[in-house]
Parts: structure tokens; sequence; C-alpha cells
């Protein structure tokens, strides 16, 4: 008779999502699938795999690539991705519709991609999927570390953070550049305890949290995915800053407050959309960090902000992405109008 112990392991079951999209509209859907937790993303057009047995190719890492894959000849491009306990099909089918929904103004093919959201059989996927996240350095004084695993010695600011549903675990350029631009911007600041940060699409909330952690007094975070918000909420807990750490999912109306320091790490059609928001909330002479920009569209982002009485300061690019620092240059008509204090629901 077999014991309780013979019994076999049960797993969490993880969640694959399988979307095509248009070429162009690549890199930003495979930023948003790894800083969800996915390890790797599958791609797959006619002739990638021209020999039978040389297996995916995997984007992310470059490292992992061998050779130069055959090129997609095609208008599109299949990805699939799988993401880690505890992700329901519904949160994730839900947080897909919602990215999909906001680059459709960039590339309106994505309102008929083909997509597919379902749980698939679990073997110990969570200790394979755990072994691809270790410690990493980011910025010049941070080192991001799942919970799993005890960090290193270090004289860096450790920032306790797990992969999951939120966007913004530091592996992804948009957000590691973001907390550069942000620890170039503290370096400036004489007084870092008087420093108020609001943080646009906060996602993990890990551009908040390390803001409070290079001395900020407080952080505003908003994202529209209430799982994201809530998750922010968490992981401020986990780095011991939640007593200076607000979190919402109320969408941003630019009666927040005005703040010293503004992330805004999204889309840059949302950008656009949201820049008059946005600008509302950056004191005079305040910082702006804008990313989540495909290179591309950088001017336009650029000449938005611009208009509204910014200054470019900074700018941080890899071969997809740009990210933006800005400062607000003195006072606009619309800021004698009196505004509420920093936000705190």
């Amino acid at each position: 008779m077999n014991g309780p112990d013979d019994a076999p392991v049960k797993h969490p079951a993880w969640v694959e999502v399988t979307v095509t999209v248009p070429k162009p509209a690549r890199d930003a859907v495979i930023g948003w699938f790894m800083d969800r937790g996915s390890a790797g993303v599958q791609e797959d057009y006619p002739g990638l795999f021209p020999a039978e047995g040389t297996g995916p190719v995997t984007s992310g890492d470059p490292r992992e690539w061998a050779g130069e894959a055959p090129p997609n000849m095609t208008e599109s491009v299949l990805l699939r991705a799988w993401l880690p306990p505890p992700v329901s099909t519904e949160s994730a089918a839900a947080a897909l519709e919602s990215m999909l929904k906001q680059l459709e103004g960039q590339w309106p093919a994505l309102r008929d991609a083909q997509r597919q959201v379902r749980e698939i059989e679990s073997i110990d996927w969570n200790a394979e999927w755990k072994s691809h996240w270790k410690p990493v350095e980011i910025g010049r004084g941070f080192l991001v570390c799942p919970s799993w695993e005890k960090p290193p010695a270090t004289d860096r600011k450790v920032i306790f953070l797990d992969p999951g549903m939120a966007f913004g675990t530091g592996t992804h350029f948009t957000t590691a550049s973001c907390i550069e631009a942000a620890e170039d911007w503290f370096d400036t600041v004489a007084d870092r305890s008087g420093v108020s940060v609001l943080d646009v699409g906060t996602g993990s909330g890990i551009l908040a949290i390390a803001a409070l952690k290079l001395g900020a007094r407080d952080a505003f975070g908003i994202d529209v995915d209430p799982d994201a918000a809530r998750e922010s909420i968490r992981n401020a807990d986990a780095n011991c800053v939640a007593d200076r750490y607000v979190g919402t999912d109320r969408p941003l109306t630019g009666q927040e407050g005005m703040f010293q320091l503004v992330f805004a790490n999204i889309l840059a059609q949302t950008l656009v959309f949201l820049a008059p928001r946005i600008a509302a909330t950056v004191m005079p002479g305040g910082c702006l960090i804008a990313s989540g920009i495909l290179r591309e569209y950088e001017d336009e982002v650029t000449g938005t902000f611009l208009d509204l009485g910014f200054t470019v300061v900074s700018k941080r690019h890899d071969e997809s992405w740009s990210t933006l620092t800005f400062r607000m240059d003195g006072p606009r008509e619309s800021d004698c109008a009196p505004r509420r204090g920093n936000a705190r629901q």
C-alpha cells in the first residue's frame, strides 16, 4: 500500500499566454511578459525552425541566442509566455486585454490579434522558474532580490521583489533606466527628506520603493490594474516602507497634488494621452522620469512634454527603448489655482 509520502506532489498551475502581434509591437509585448515573471518568451513565425530539432528561440536575455535567427518575412509574430502562480487565467486574460488595448492606438491590427490564455499542467515549474531569478544589481546602488533568495553581502540597497502580474522587476531596461535616472536626480537634491514622489503606472511599486530607499519622504503609486495596486502595497510592506507609501487603482486625474519627482513608466501612447494630467502633478523645478517609450515614438513624447513647459535633462536608450528625464521649468498659469495636498487615499 502506498503511504502519504508516496503520493505525487501537486505543484501550482502556471498560465500559458499566446498572442499573435504585428512585428513592430513585438518588443513592447515581450517587455510586458518579462516583467510579469516569465523567464522567457518563445516566438514563432514561418521559417524560424528550418531544421527539425533546432528548438525554440527564447527572447529576453541575448546570451540565450546562438547565431542569427532567420528573418521574419511576414507581418506578425506569435509570442508565447508562461506566467507563474499564483496568477489565474482570469487575471492574466484581463491584464493582457488591458495591455493590448493600450497598444491599439499604435498598432490597430491588435484589435483582431489572436490570443489564448490557458492553465497548463504543472510539474515542478516553480523550482524551474525560480532558478532563473537571482539577485541582480540595478543602477549604481540597488540590488533587486527575490524573496526566496538570501541577498549576498553588499553595500547596495536591497529591494525585495518577486516577479508577478505587476510590471517592474528591474530586469527590463525601462525599469532599470528609471532607477538610474532617479539616482542621478537625487544626487542634486539637498534635502531628500522633503521629497514627495508620484509613480504613475506603478506596477510592482519598484520605482516608488527605490525612491523611498533613496530618502524620499513619501510616495503615491497609481495603477489602473487593481491587482498591481495591491501588489505594490504588499511590496512596500516587504521592503519596510509601507508607512510612507500609498497605492491606488483610481485613474490619474491631475489633481493628486504637486510632487518633486514623478515617474511615468508606461507606453508612449498612454504617456501622450495622460501628458496634461501628468504635467499638472509636477511642481515647478520638479523632475519627470518617463519611460516605456519605443524609440520610434521618442520625438512625439518629447514634443508633447516640451509643449507643456518641460525641458529635457537627459536621455537613456537601448536598442528598442527610450527613457527621458524632464524638468518642469517654473510656474505656469494653471499652477496659480489652489491644489489639494499630496493625495493619501
